[in-house]
Protein backbone atom coordinates (compact mmCIF):
# COMPACT_ATOMS: atom_id res chain seq x y z
CA UNK A 1 0.00 0.00 0.00
CA UNK A 2 1.64 3.21 -1.16
CA UNK A 3 0.93 6.89 -1.71
CA UNK A 4 2.52 9.58 -3.84
CA UNK A 5 3.06 13.13 -2.62
CA UNK A 6 3.81 15.75 -5.26
CA UNK A 7 6.42 18.36 -4.26
CA UNK A 8 6.36 18.09 -0.43
CA UNK A 9 8.04 21.42 0.20
CA UNK A 10 5.39 23.01 2.38
CA UNK A 11 2.55 21.41 4.33
CA UNK A 12 3.11 18.13 2.48
CA UNK A 13 6.28 17.50 4.48
CA UNK A 14 4.11 16.31 7.37
CA UNK A 15 2.91 13.39 5.26
CA UNK A 16 6.38 11.82 5.45
CA UNK A 17 6.33 11.50 9.24
CA UNK A 18 2.70 10.38 9.21
CA UNK A 19 3.34 7.70 6.58
CA UNK A 20 6.33 6.41 8.49
CA UNK A 21 4.29 6.15 11.70
CA UNK A 22 1.45 4.35 9.89
CA UNK A 23 3.79 1.97 8.06
CA UNK A 24 2.85 3.31 4.63
CA UNK A 25 5.31 3.51 1.75
CA UNK A 26 5.46 7.06 0.44
CA UNK A 27 6.93 8.03 -2.92
CA UNK A 28 7.87 11.64 -3.58
CA UNK A 29 7.43 13.11 -7.05
CA UNK A 30 9.65 16.17 -7.30
CA UNK A 31 11.73 18.24 -9.67
CA UNK A 32 14.24 18.03 -6.80
CA UNK A 33 16.12 21.18 -7.67
CA UNK A 34 16.26 24.80 -6.50
CA UNK A 35 13.49 25.62 -4.03
CA UNK A 36 12.02 22.16 -4.61
CA UNK A 37 15.17 20.31 -3.52
CA UNK A 38 14.54 17.43 -1.11
CA UNK A 39 16.75 17.49 1.99
CA UNK A 40 18.51 14.53 3.57
CA UNK A 41 16.03 13.96 6.41
CA UNK A 42 13.13 13.77 3.99
CA UNK A 43 15.01 11.38 1.72
CA UNK A 44 15.39 8.92 4.57
CA UNK A 45 11.66 8.96 5.35
CA UNK A 46 10.47 8.46 1.77
CA UNK A 47 10.33 5.08 0.05
CA UNK A 48 11.90 6.77 -2.96
CA UNK A 49 12.44 10.26 -4.35
CA UNK A 50 11.43 10.18 -8.00
CA UNK A 51 12.84 13.10 -9.98
CA UNK A 52 10.18 14.00 -12.50
CA UNK A 53 8.52 16.96 -14.20
CA UNK A 54 5.63 17.56 -11.79
CA UNK A 55 3.81 19.69 -14.36
CA UNK A 56 3.68 16.78 -16.84
CA UNK A 57 0.50 14.73 -16.36
CA UNK A 58 1.38 11.88 -18.71
CA UNK A 59 4.89 11.22 -17.40
CA UNK A 60 3.59 11.09 -13.82
CA UNK A 61 0.67 8.84 -14.74
CA UNK A 62 3.07 6.51 -16.51
CA UNK A 63 5.31 6.35 -13.44
CA UNK A 64 2.31 5.68 -11.16
CA UNK A 65 1.20 2.79 -13.36
CA UNK A 66 4.75 1.47 -13.26
CA UNK A 67 4.75 1.54 -9.44
CA UNK A 68 1.52 -0.57 -9.46
CA UNK A 69 0.65 -0.31 -5.74
CA UNK A 70 -0.16 3.42 -5.49
CA UNK A 71 -3.52 4.00 -3.79
CA UNK A 72 -3.57 7.79 -3.44
CA UNK A 73 -1.89 10.93 -4.75
CA UNK A 74 -1.64 14.00 -2.56
CA UNK A 75 -0.37 17.54 -3.11
CA UNK A 76 2.61 18.62 -1.04
CA UNK A 77 2.16 22.27 -1.93
CA UNK A 78 -0.69 24.52 -3.07
CA UNK A 79 0.32 24.55 -6.72
CA UNK A 80 0.15 20.75 -6.93
CA UNK A 81 -3.53 20.52 -5.88
CA UNK A 82 -5.00 20.30 -9.43
CA UNK A 83 -2.36 17.85 -10.68
CA UNK A 84 -2.84 15.53 -7.69
CA UNK A 85 -6.60 15.57 -8.29
CA UNK A 86 -6.27 14.99 -12.04
CA UNK A 87 -3.93 12.04 -11.52
CA UNK A 88 -6.11 10.66 -8.75
CA UNK A 89 -9.24 10.87 -10.89
CA UNK A 90 -7.50 8.74 -13.50
CA UNK A 91 -7.09 5.65 -11.36
CA UNK A 92 -7.53 6.04 -7.59
CA UNK A 93 -10.59 4.93 -5.66
CA UNK A 94 -10.48 7.98 -3.41
CA UNK A 95 -9.58 11.31 -4.96
CA UNK A 96 -10.55 14.96 -4.84
CA UNK A 97 -12.63 15.83 -7.90
CA UNK A 98 -10.55 17.66 -10.49
CA UNK A 99 -13.27 20.25 -11.16
CA UNK A 100 -13.36 21.06 -7.45
CA UNK A 101 -9.58 21.44 -7.39
CA UNK A 102 -9.77 23.88 -10.29
CA UNK A 103 -12.41 25.96 -8.48
CA UNK A 104 -10.55 26.29 -5.19
CA UNK A 105 -7.25 27.02 -6.95
CA UNK A 106 -8.76 30.06 -8.67
CA UNK A 107 -9.77 32.82 -6.30
CA UNK A 108 -12.21 34.34 -8.79
CA UNK A 109 -14.00 31.05 -9.43
CA UNK A 110 -14.08 30.47 -5.66
CA UNK A 111 -15.65 33.88 -4.93
CA UNK A 112 -18.06 33.54 -7.84
CA UNK A 113 -19.35 30.17 -6.65
CA UNK A 114 -19.84 31.32 -3.06
CA UNK A 115 -21.62 34.48 -4.21
CA UNK A 116 -24.04 32.56 -6.42
CA UNK A 117 -24.82 30.22 -3.51
CA UNK A 118 -25.48 33.09 -1.08
CA UNK A 119 -22.40 32.49 1.09
CA UNK A 120 -20.65 35.72 0.09
CA UNK A 121 -22.10 39.17 -0.55
CA UNK A 122 -18.99 41.28 -1.09
CA UNK A 123 -18.45 42.87 -4.51
CA UNK A 124 -15.64 41.62 -6.73
CA UNK A 125 -14.32 41.71 -10.29
CA UNK A 126 -11.89 39.83 -12.51
CA UNK A 127 -9.01 41.84 -13.97
CA UNK A 128 -7.28 40.41 -17.04
CA UNK A 129 -4.37 41.75 -19.05
CA UNK A 130 -5.39 43.44 -22.28
CA UNK A 131 -8.96 43.99 -21.10
CA UNK A 132 -10.65 47.07 -19.69
CA UNK A 133 -11.07 47.04 -15.92
CA UNK A 134 -14.77 47.07 -15.11
CA UNK A 135 -15.90 47.25 -11.51
CA UNK A 136 -19.46 46.48 -10.37
CA UNK A 137 -21.75 49.48 -10.03
CA UNK A 138 -21.36 50.99 -6.58
CA UNK A 139 -18.10 49.12 -5.87
CA UNK A 140 -16.76 50.32 -2.53
CA UNK A 141 -13.18 50.98 -1.52
CA UNK A 142 -11.00 50.04 0.28
CA UNK A 143 -10.50 46.81 -1.61
CA UNK A 144 -8.00 43.97 -1.89
CA UNK A 145 -6.31 43.02 -5.15
CA UNK A 146 -4.40 39.77 -5.68
CA UNK A 147 -3.50 37.17 -8.32
CA UNK A 148 -6.19 34.51 -8.68
CA UNK A 149 -3.65 31.68 -8.49
CA UNK A 150 -0.80 32.52 -6.11
CA UNK A 151 -0.32 31.55 -2.44
CA UNK A 152 1.51 32.78 0.66
CA UNK A 153 0.13 36.35 0.50
CA UNK A 154 2.17 36.94 -2.66
CA UNK A 155 1.24 40.20 -4.45
CA UNK A 156 -1.77 40.75 -2.18
CA UNK A 157 -2.42 44.39 -1.33
CA UNK A 158 -5.12 46.62 0.11
CA UNK A 159 -5.92 49.63 -2.08
CA UNK A 160 -7.80 52.75 -1.03
CA UNK A 161 -9.20 54.01 -4.33
CA UNK A 162 -9.36 53.40 -8.08
CA UNK A 163 -6.10 55.20 -8.81
CA UNK A 164 -4.20 53.05 -6.32
CA UNK A 165 -5.86 49.95 -7.74
CA UNK A 166 -4.67 50.81 -11.26
CA UNK A 167 -1.12 51.50 -10.04
CA UNK A 168 -1.01 48.27 -8.05
CA UNK A 169 -2.34 46.18 -10.93
CA UNK A 170 0.41 47.60 -13.14
CA UNK A 171 3.07 46.79 -10.52
CA UNK A 172 1.83 43.20 -10.14
CA UNK A 173 1.78 42.59 -13.88
CA UNK A 174 5.28 44.02 -14.32
CA UNK A 175 6.65 41.91 -11.44
CA UNK A 176 5.35 38.65 -12.96
CA UNK A 177 4.73 36.87 -9.63
CA UNK A 178 6.23 33.41 -9.34
CA UNK A 179 6.85 30.91 -6.57
CA UNK A 180 8.87 27.65 -6.62
CA UNK A 181 8.67 27.53 -10.39
CA UNK A 182 4.96 28.36 -10.66
CA UNK A 183 4.16 31.56 -12.59
CA UNK A 184 0.94 33.50 -12.10
CA UNK A 185 -1.43 33.54 -15.07
CA UNK A 186 -1.81 37.31 -14.93
CA UNK A 187 -5.48 37.24 -13.94
CA UNK A 188 -6.24 39.22 -10.78
CA UNK A 189 -9.26 39.58 -8.55
CA UNK A 190 -10.24 42.77 -6.78
CA UNK A 191 -12.81 42.45 -4.02
CA UNK A 192 -14.23 44.52 -1.23
CA UNK A 193 -12.08 44.69 1.87
CA UNK A 194 -13.63 42.62 4.66
CA UNK A 195 -13.51 44.36 8.02
CA UNK A 196 -13.01 41.91 10.87
CA UNK A 197 -10.71 39.53 12.68
CA UNK A 198 -9.09 36.77 10.63
CA UNK A 199 -9.23 33.03 11.33
CA UNK A 200 -8.75 29.78 9.51
CA UNK A 201 -10.63 26.51 9.84
CA UNK A 202 -8.76 23.25 9.35
CA UNK A 203 -10.12 19.75 9.04
CA UNK A 204 -10.88 16.82 6.81
CA UNK A 205 -13.79 15.77 4.59
CA UNK A 206 -14.54 12.05 4.86
CA UNK A 207 -15.68 9.84 2.00
CA UNK A 208 -19.16 9.59 3.55
CA UNK A 209 -19.53 13.38 3.44
CA UNK A 210 -18.96 13.96 7.14
CA UNK A 211 -16.57 16.71 8.20
CA UNK A 212 -14.12 16.64 11.10
CA UNK A 213 -13.12 20.13 12.23
CA UNK A 214 -9.64 19.96 13.73
CA UNK A 215 -9.02 23.62 14.53
CA UNK A 216 -10.37 27.14 14.54
CA UNK A 217 -7.07 28.97 14.23
CA UNK A 218 -6.55 32.61 15.11
CA UNK A 219 -4.45 34.47 12.54
CA UNK A 220 -2.03 37.25 13.42
CA UNK A 221 -1.24 39.59 10.54
CA UNK A 222 1.46 42.17 9.91
CA UNK A 223 0.65 45.79 9.08
CA UNK A 224 -1.58 46.64 6.15
CA UNK A 225 -1.73 47.34 3.22
CA UNK A 226 -0.15 43.86 3.08
CA UNK A 227 -1.44 40.64 4.64
CA UNK A 228 1.65 38.77 5.80
CA UNK A 229 0.79 36.15 8.42
CA UNK A 230 3.12 36.61 11.40
CA UNK A 231 1.52 34.10 13.74
CA UNK A 232 -1.16 31.50 14.40
CA UNK A 233 -2.77 30.41 17.67
CA UNK A 234 -4.47 27.02 18.03
CA UNK A 235 -6.57 25.75 20.94
CA UNK A 236 -8.23 29.02 21.96
CA UNK A 237 -11.25 28.70 24.23
CA UNK A 238 -13.85 30.33 22.02
CA UNK A 239 -17.40 31.11 22.99
CA UNK A 240 -19.55 28.13 21.99
CA UNK A 241 -21.95 30.21 19.92
CA UNK A 242 -19.05 31.82 18.04
CA UNK A 243 -17.33 28.56 17.10
CA UNK A 244 -20.67 26.95 16.20
CA UNK A 245 -21.42 29.80 13.78
CA UNK A 246 -17.98 29.60 12.15
CA UNK A 247 -18.06 25.81 11.80
CA UNK A 248 -21.61 25.89 10.42
CA UNK A 249 -20.56 28.47 7.83
CA UNK A 250 -17.42 26.48 6.98
CA UNK A 251 -19.51 23.35 6.43
CA UNK A 252 -21.77 25.22 3.99
CA UNK A 253 -18.73 26.51 2.09
CA UNK A 254 -17.26 23.01 1.84
CA UNK A 255 -20.55 21.54 0.66
CA UNK A 256 -21.04 24.31 -1.91
CA UNK A 257 -17.56 23.77 -3.30
CA UNK A 258 -18.28 20.02 -3.43
CA UNK A 259 -15.16 18.91 -1.60
CA UNK A 260 -15.58 15.16 -1.58
CA UNK A 261 -12.48 14.03 0.31
CA UNK A 262 -9.35 15.27 1.98
CA UNK A 263 -7.97 18.13 4.03
CA UNK A 264 -9.04 21.75 3.86
CA UNK A 265 -7.70 25.08 5.08
CA UNK A 266 -10.40 27.74 4.92
CA UNK A 267 -9.40 31.35 5.60
CA UNK A 268 -12.15 33.74 6.66
CA UNK A 269 -12.90 36.89 8.56
CA UNK A 270 -15.58 37.48 11.16
CA UNK A 271 -17.07 40.97 10.94
CA UNK A 272 -17.78 43.16 14.00
CA UNK A 273 -21.41 42.07 13.57
CA UNK A 274 -20.36 38.43 14.01
CA UNK A 275 -20.77 37.37 10.38
CA UNK A 276 -18.27 34.92 8.86
CA UNK A 277 -17.05 35.74 5.34
CA UNK A 278 -14.75 33.39 3.42
CA UNK A 279 -11.51 34.68 1.93
CA UNK A 280 -10.19 31.56 0.20
CA UNK A 281 -9.93 27.80 0.63
CA UNK A 282 -7.02 25.44 0.03
CA UNK A 283 -7.80 21.75 -0.57
CA UNK A 284 -4.62 20.58 1.14
CA UNK A 285 -3.00 20.46 4.54
CA UNK A 286 -2.38 23.91 6.07
CA UNK A 287 1.11 25.36 5.90
CA UNK A 288 3.02 27.42 8.46
CA UNK A 289 3.38 24.41 10.80
CA UNK A 290 -0.35 24.48 11.61
CA UNK A 291 -0.51 20.67 11.37
CA UNK A 292 2.08 20.54 14.16
CA UNK A 293 0.25 23.21 16.18
CA UNK A 294 -2.97 21.20 16.00
CA UNK A 295 -1.18 18.09 17.23
CA UNK A 296 0.50 20.01 20.06
CA UNK A 297 -2.78 21.54 21.21
CA UNK A 298 -5.23 18.68 20.64
CA UNK A 299 -3.19 15.51 20.04
CA UNK A 300 -4.95 15.15 16.67
CA UNK A 301 -2.66 14.26 13.75
CA UNK A 302 -4.32 15.75 10.67
CA UNK A 303 -1.74 14.27 8.29
CA UNK A 304 -2.33 10.75 9.64
CA UNK A 305 -6.08 11.27 9.42
CA UNK A 306 -5.83 12.30 5.76
CA UNK A 307 -3.67 9.33 4.80
CA UNK A 308 -6.02 6.98 6.64
CA UNK A 309 -9.05 8.44 4.88
CA UNK A 310 -7.55 8.08 1.41
CA UNK A 311 -6.38 4.53 2.10
CA UNK A 312 -9.53 3.35 3.91
CA UNK A 313 -7.55 2.66 7.08
CA UNK A 314 -9.19 2.77 10.52
CA UNK A 315 -8.54 6.06 12.27
CA UNK A 316 -10.56 7.38 15.19
CA UNK A 317 -10.11 11.14 15.52
CA UNK A 318 -9.75 12.06 19.17
CA UNK A 319 -9.51 15.81 19.58
CA UNK A 320 -8.45 16.82 23.09
CA UNK A 321 -8.79 20.51 23.84
CA UNK A 322 -6.53 20.99 26.84
CA UNK A 323 -3.53 22.89 25.46
CA UNK A 324 -2.85 26.04 23.47
CA UNK A 325 -0.11 26.25 20.87
CA UNK A 326 1.22 29.03 18.67
CA UNK A 327 3.78 29.92 16.07
CA UNK A 328 5.26 33.40 16.07
CA UNK A 329 7.19 34.52 13.00
CA UNK A 330 9.82 37.23 13.15
CA UNK A 331 9.30 39.74 10.32
CA UNK A 332 12.28 41.45 8.73
CA UNK A 333 10.83 44.95 8.88
CA UNK A 334 12.91 47.36 6.81
CA UNK A 335 16.18 45.45 7.16
CA UNK A 336 18.03 44.46 4.01
CA UNK A 337 21.01 42.75 5.67
CA UNK A 338 20.67 40.16 8.43
CA UNK A 339 23.06 40.35 11.39
CA UNK A 340 21.07 38.47 14.01
CA UNK A 341 18.37 38.92 16.66
CA UNK A 342 18.28 40.55 20.08
CA UNK A 343 15.85 39.75 22.89
CA UNK A 344 15.72 36.00 22.31
CA UNK A 345 18.03 34.54 24.94
CA UNK A 346 15.65 33.87 27.84
CA UNK A 347 12.71 33.21 25.54
CA UNK A 348 14.32 30.19 23.87
CA UNK A 349 14.97 28.65 27.30
CA UNK A 350 11.36 29.09 28.48
CA UNK A 351 9.47 25.82 29.16
CA UNK A 352 6.75 26.92 26.72
CA UNK A 353 9.23 27.03 23.82
CA UNK A 354 8.89 23.78 21.83
CA UNK A 355 11.43 24.57 19.13
CA UNK A 356 12.52 27.30 16.74
CA UNK A 357 13.98 27.70 13.29
CA UNK A 358 15.76 30.70 11.82
CA UNK A 359 16.22 30.92 8.06
CA UNK A 360 19.24 33.20 7.72
CA UNK A 361 22.89 33.41 8.70
CA UNK A 362 24.79 36.56 9.67
CA UNK A 363 25.47 38.88 6.72
CA UNK A 364 22.83 37.26 4.51
CA UNK A 365 21.06 39.72 2.23
CA UNK A 366 17.28 39.99 2.63
CA UNK A 367 14.66 40.43 -0.06
CA UNK A 368 12.14 43.26 0.02
CA UNK A 369 8.95 41.31 -0.63
CA UNK A 370 5.77 41.83 1.37
CA UNK A 371 4.79 38.16 1.59
CA UNK A 372 5.80 34.95 3.38
CA UNK A 373 9.40 35.40 2.23
CA UNK A 374 9.72 38.47 4.50
CA UNK A 375 9.69 36.27 7.61
CA UNK A 376 13.12 35.50 9.08
CA UNK A 377 12.21 32.53 11.25
CA UNK A 378 9.76 31.28 13.83
CA UNK A 379 9.29 30.05 17.38
CA UNK A 380 6.71 27.40 18.30
CA UNK A 381 5.12 27.55 21.75
CA UNK A 382 2.78 25.43 23.86
CA UNK A 383 1.13 25.92 27.25
CA UNK A 384 -2.02 25.13 29.20
CA UNK A 385 -2.51 28.88 29.56
CA UNK A 386 -3.87 30.89 26.65
CA UNK A 387 -2.84 34.10 28.43
CA UNK A 388 0.75 32.86 28.71
CA UNK A 389 0.85 32.00 25.01
CA UNK A 390 -0.52 35.40 24.04
CA UNK A 391 2.02 37.11 26.29
CA UNK A 392 4.93 35.21 24.71
CA UNK A 393 3.72 35.84 21.16
CA UNK A 394 3.35 39.54 21.96
CA UNK A 395 6.87 39.58 23.43
CA UNK A 396 8.30 38.03 20.25
CA UNK A 397 6.55 40.52 18.00
CA UNK A 398 7.34 43.58 20.11
CA UNK A 399 10.62 42.85 21.93
CA UNK A 400 12.61 40.59 19.60
CA UNK A 401 14.56 42.84 17.27
CA UNK A 402 16.38 42.23 14.02
CA UNK A 403 19.93 43.54 14.24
Amino acid sequence: MTVVVIEPISSGITYLNAAQELGIDLYVFSTDEGECSIDGAMRQKAKEIIKIDTSDFHSQLSKINELKTVRAILPGVEYAVPMAAQLGNSFAKNSLEYTTAQTVRNKFKFRDKLTKSGLSDIQYALISQGKEIRLPQGFKFPAVVKPVDMAGSMSVKKVSDLDELLRTVDVIWKSKPNDIGFYASGDLIVEEYIVGKEYSVEGIVHTDGKITFASLTEKLLGPEPYFVEIGHIVGNKYDGQFSEHVFDYAAKVIQTLELNIGPFHLELRVTPQGKAVAIELAARLPGDNIVELIKLATNFDLAQAVLSEYLDLPYSPSIEKNMVSAIAFIPQGNHRLFKGFSGLEQLLEAPECVHHHFYYEADDELACNHDWTSRLGYIILRSESEDKIRSLVKHIHEQVKVI
